[in-house]
């Protein structure tokens, strides 16, 4: 049972922040007399007691907890999470059932915050990491610091990197579920062609662009190096020490020789040796990618399926690194238990989370989608170790670094400086030093709102 928000300015908040075009009703509340407000308030107590009583009597009778779940998950994904929710239900001792909504994101994120606000919220939601900060700061996300002494789950054997994106100012908001990075995917056929060795990727900047001028052939409309706009190359300034920004401190880190460095690298490959189409797209690389005429990619392991589906002899290695070392964004989705989700539906949503956190279900996850593992344990099993690209997405998940996650400017740094500032350098709109000097004014002023 849920109990009501009353605050209205957090509906308003909430509104503003997460829902695009959102126009939250305020005038009802700031109306009503204090006569009817004491007898709304009142009416909404002995219901609340009410469910409270038959929550009670329902768990002591023996029925079943029924737990709403939402997702956005849409995809082949959500079939396989489906059947895993399933087998929980038939398989849990403990009297639970879950019924599962899955919807579009956009869809989630419209409905979820006036849910919480008006009491109507699932009991829990699994949705990207980005997403938590955002709630929490509107008191929209229960703390689950508790979950680990509850359920007996060994935090320690989870890869501390992956735990730090479910945690806000040291508390836990959020049981991980799935984490990725971007990974070098590389076709072993276009290296053996190009008299490359097929079983060795690049490790370092130098070297990848070393191997995709030679892997780049225009009479066969193949490039050695696929590299979308639209896109925030974080891993590329990382590699050099660079950064875009801190937003602990909300302080400008852009104009930089170590960003100048990379820009001007970046340049020189896709101006210079047009080791990538102009201006591709995401999708177009990605259909590029799968049939056989681009070399070398940065993606996720959603890449994995559709390269096995179209025969491509490919391997996967972790991003390159430079002088400072190698990194990549990171991203995933957590399980998070919307704020006055009633306390026993709370326990039993932790039941579940503690489920899906054992090695058999995280394994079957990863081996049905290819998505890396990031329990210790599992990492070390014969199965996982024996797969070569499970193997290597899991061990290139070490490297994963956050990217504005969380943060309350990060979509606009993205589109207004970031993104900009990548396709000026990579379509030779801008010299590098100009293209940054701009960049980063453009970022001042962001991070002045």
């Amino acid at each position: 049972m849920k109990k009501k928000l009353v605050s209205v300015l957090l509906s308003a908040a909430m509104c503003i922040t997460l829902l695009a075009g959102c126009g939250g009703n305020t005038d009802t509340d700031q109306t009503a007399s204090n006569d009817t407000a004491d007898t709304q308030q009142e009416q909404q107590a002995a219901a609340d007691t009410q469910t409270d009583s038959k929550d009670a009597a329902d768990t002591a009778s023996g029925e079943k907890i029924k737990l709403q779940f939402w997702n956005v998950f849409t995809g082949s994904d959500g079939d396989i999470l489906r059947e895993i929710v399933d087998n929980y239900n038939k398989t849990n001792t403990d009297n639970i059932e879950i019924q599962m909504d899955i919807m579009p994101n956009d869809q989630l994120q419209q409905k979820l915050p006036a849910a919480i606000a008006t009491g109507t919220a699932p009991d829990f939601v699994l949705f990207g990491v980005e997403n938590i900060a955002p709630y929490v700061s509107n008191d929209s996300l229960e703390d689950i610091s508790d979950f680990w002494d509850v359920t007996g789950v060994d935090k320690s054997n989870i890869l501390e990197n992956v735990l730090e994106l479910s945690h806000v100012d040291g508390k836990l908001y959020g049981t991980p579920m799935q984490y990725n990075v971007s990974y070098l995917y590389w076709n072993k056929d276009l290296f053996k062609e190009a008299g490359l060795d097929p079983e060795k990727a690049p490790a370092t900047l130098d070297e990848l662009a070393e191997y995709a001028v030679k892997l780049t052939n225009p009479e066969k409309n193949q490039f050695g190096l696929a590299l979308p706009t639209s896109v925030t190359y974080m891993q590329f300034l990382w590699a050099n020490g660079g950064d875009a920004n801190d937003p602990a401190t909300n302080t400008n880190l852009l104009d930089s020789e170590e960003n100048l460095k990379t820009l001007e690298w970046l340049q020189d490959l896709t101006v210079n040796k047009k080791v990538s189409p102009s201006s591709i797209t995401g999708p177009e690389a990605d259909t590029m990618l799968q049939a056989g005429q681009i070399a070398m990619y940065m993606s996720g392991p959603w890449q994995i399926n559709g390269l096995r589906e179209q025969g491509i002899n490919f391997g996967i290695a972790p991003c390159v690194a430079g002088s400072a070392g190698a990194f990549s964004p990171a991203g995933g989705c957590s399980y998070v238990i919307p704020k006055g989700t009633e306390e026993s539906h709370k326990q039993a949503a932790y039941k579940f989370m503690q489920y899906w956190l054992t090695d058999d279900v995280l394994k079957e996850w990863s081996q049905r989608n290819g998505f890396p593992v990031w329990s210790k344990t599992l990492m070390e099993d014969p199965e996982i170790q024996s797969d070569e690209v499970l193997s290597a997405i899991s061990k290139a998940t070490e490297i994963g670094r956050s990217y504005n996650l969380g943060y309350s400017l990060a979509s606009q740094i993205d589109n207004d400086v970031m993104i900009p500032l990548f396709e000026k350098v990579m379509t030779g709109a801008a010299a590098p030093e100009d293209a940054l000097k701009e960049a980063s004014a453009a970022m001042d002023s962001v991070l002045a709102q």
